[in-house]
């Protein structure tokens, strides 16, 4: 451990006499960012919690049943069997994990002390919470498992018809065509007006299912700075005057919000051409989950001495994965950019 006294040189009766004016017992965090889309999952109802099971699943019909007829008199009725249109969708469970590591001498000099600015094990446990969930945002919507196979099953993954994941909650893409693929373009380019904005428009409508369409629509900076000059010239782009004023951020596209989320890629190529650009993607809130073991839901484990040095540390646990049960309900678009 360094001579943190050796740092000190008060040569002076203000220095020697009078302690620093330090502006509040907070950190004030210079390095991530926002994290809107996993917020988006955690605030909204998005959330179900399972107890245990070995992976998780839900079962889909991919049919109609082949008996339904119209008949009349004595006309033979079908007999078929239904075996074939239920099928189990399953995806693993994905953990992630923290550690904060502390050196027992920092922990006596810091806790408790009249000096301390402020607690030594709650400001980086703070951090290394973020941190923890700074690379779950990241994963959850560019992740795919030829990526990371023991990261989440990302939005990437998910709203894909084949190109990033030709399979998806172990059910083949190409067995069940559009019912098991989103509603994606991968090479959108020219103007927003002509070309960008009637896209989105369409597949917005190839996504809705019966009167429920996408509610949440994401994309980053990059994204949004093209996109809102095209929504001013159709008038699609509203924002109230006091936050335009205050210089605000509140964006609504077809009725719902527009969020604008860091880790949404950006100058990445497009998933069927050589092309650079963004993503930007449409949600239907009520076809996906979050799906969290709430025994493992950022668990914090007790604090363990290292038995071979004077350490403390403790880990943050979860587990858990994104789960999209019908993937025709949301769409994505890649924009090219240059």
């Amino acid at each position: 451990m360094a001579d943190v006294s050796a740092s000190y040189a008060y040569t002076n009766v203000l220095q020697a006499t009078t302690r620093e004016a330090v502006l509040g017992d907070v950190v004030f965090d210079q390095f991530f960012q926002g994290d809107k889309f996993l917020m988006y999952l955690l605030q909204n109802d998005m959330v179900r919690y399972i107890k245990g099971g070995a992976a998780i699943t839900w079962v889909n019909n991919f049919g109609k049943s082949p008996n339904s007829i119209a008949f009349d008199g004595a006309d033979n009725l079908p007999i078929n069997s239904l075996a074939g249109n239920l099928i189990r969708a399953s995806l693993p469970w994905r953990g992630y994990a923290d550690a904060l590591v502390l050196s027992v001498t920092d922990l006596v000099d810091n806790e408790g002390s009249d000096e301390a600015i402020l607690g030594m094990v709650e400001a980086q446990l703070d951090i290394t919470r973020m941190s923890m969930l700074n690379l779950m945002a990241q994963d959850v919507v560019t992740n795919t498992q030829s990526i990371s196979p023991r990261g989440f099953d990302g939005v990437a993954e998910a709203i894909d018809n084949g190109p990033v994941a030709p399979t998806y909650a172990n059910i083949t893409r190409a067995t069940y065509g559009t019912l098991w693929s989103g509603q994606v373009n991968y090479n959108v380019s020219g103007t927003v007006a002509a070309n960008l904005l009637p896209t989105i428009h369409q597949l917005d409508l190839n996504a809705s299912i019966d009167n429920s369409r996408p509610d949440a629509y994401f994309c980053n900076r990059l994204i949004l700075a093209q996109l809102i000059e095209g929504l001013f010239t159709q008038d699609m782009y509203s924002q109230p005057d006091m936050a335009r004023a205050a210089g605000g951020n509140d964006y609504i596209f077809n009725g719902n919000p527009l969020f604008v989320d860091n880790h949404y890629e950006t100058q990445t190529g497009s998933p069927t051409t050589s092309s650079l650009g963004g993503f930007i993607r449409g949600l239907n809130s009520s076809f996906i989950k979050l799906a969290i073991n709430p025994k493992l839901n950022f668990h914090e484990t007790d604090w363990i001495a290292a038995q071979s040095n004077a350490t403390m540390f403790t880990r943050l646990l979860f587990r858990g994965n994104l789960v999209v049960p019908k993937p025709q309900a949301h769409w994505s678009v890649f924009w090219v950019t240059g």
